[in-house]
């Protein structure tokens, strides 16, 4: 799953990229903590929380100047072994 949102970043006095919030489905985001932060393929990932402890991963495409959700809370759920 990928898709383009909307999202409210600033850069850092050293240099990082750091998303405060962003849009899906029609609703803002504020972005509680920020997690793991990696480089794939040019493009900066960014796993991030907001309220209600909802992990999303977000990616910068530096080539597109443009950002993508690549997985919402639903994506990271395990299946439960019963």
């Amino acid at each position: 799953m990928s898709e383009p949102i909307a999202v409210e970043a600033r850069f850092e006095v050293d240099g990082n990229l750091k998303p405060i919030a962003f849009e899906w489905n029609e609703q803002r985001f504020i972005i509680d903590s920020l997690g793991r932060h990696w480089e794939e393929n040019g493009n900066q990932h960014f796993l991030v929380m907001v309220t209600g402890d909802q992990i999303f991963e977000l990616a910068y495409l530096s080539s597109k100047n443009q950002w993508q959700l690549i997985r919402k809370p639903q994506d990271f759920k395990q299946p439960q072994i019963v």
